[in-house]
């Protein structure tokens, strides 16, 4: 009782992470899509006071870990040591997944430093105690690539531009040949 009562003075926003790492282990036990539980659930939030509804953090950190799970999951990789992100427990890929989105693709409003120590919070709750440094310790080092993945992200997004803007045809300006249009 005073974990859960502990649990639920750490605020909203930990409480939206918690029920996303839950999200994100369940579906990886069950070999779901998470956002479909995600959704399931917040319909049964709205239809049943038995049932607590998904916070849009939630939704927000949930649907994110699913768009880029392939990048996620290489980053967080590159970044063990001695250990496959397959031999580490569920709740701990759980938990490393949604804190990394937070990292590298999240608001700009959350600061690394308590994006990291909410991660460390969940994991010292949900999974061993041994788990904490090393948890702690790989968020750090992506972490580190933060700030540099986000600049490349806003980089991309700016060449791409507005999504109903024309992109001018560039093929013409070096093409050798003007009648083909293609370069050789």
């Amino acid at each position: 009782m005073a974990d859960e009562v502990d649990h639920r003075r750490r605020g909203a926003r930990y409480r939206a992470r918690r029920r996303a790492v839950s999200l994100l282990f369940e579906a990886e036990l069950r070999d779901a899509d998470v956002v479909q539980l995600a959704e399931e659930r917040r319909r049964m939030g709205e239809e049943s006071q038995e049932f607590h509804d998904v916070a849009p953090y939630t939704m927000e950190i949930v649907t994110g870990v699913a768009e880029r799970l392939d990048r996620l999951d290489s980053t967080i990789s590159e970044h063990l040591r001695e250990w496959t992100l397959e031999r580490l427990p569920a709740v701990d890929r759980a938990v490393l997944r949604s804190a990394a989105w937070e990292l590298l693709f999240g608001s700009d409003e959350v600061d690394a430093a308590v994006a990291i120590d909410q991660a460390v919070l969940l994991v010292s709750d949900l999974s061993a105690e041994k788990s904490v440094p090393y948890v702690n310790a790989v968020l750090d080092r992506v972490a580190g690539l933060a700030q540099h993945i986000r600049a490349a992200e806003r980089a991309v997004s700016s060449l791409e531009g507005p999504a109903d803007a024309e992109a001018p045809d560039v093929s013409q300006a070096t093409s050798d040949d003007p009648g083909t249009g293609a370069a050789d």
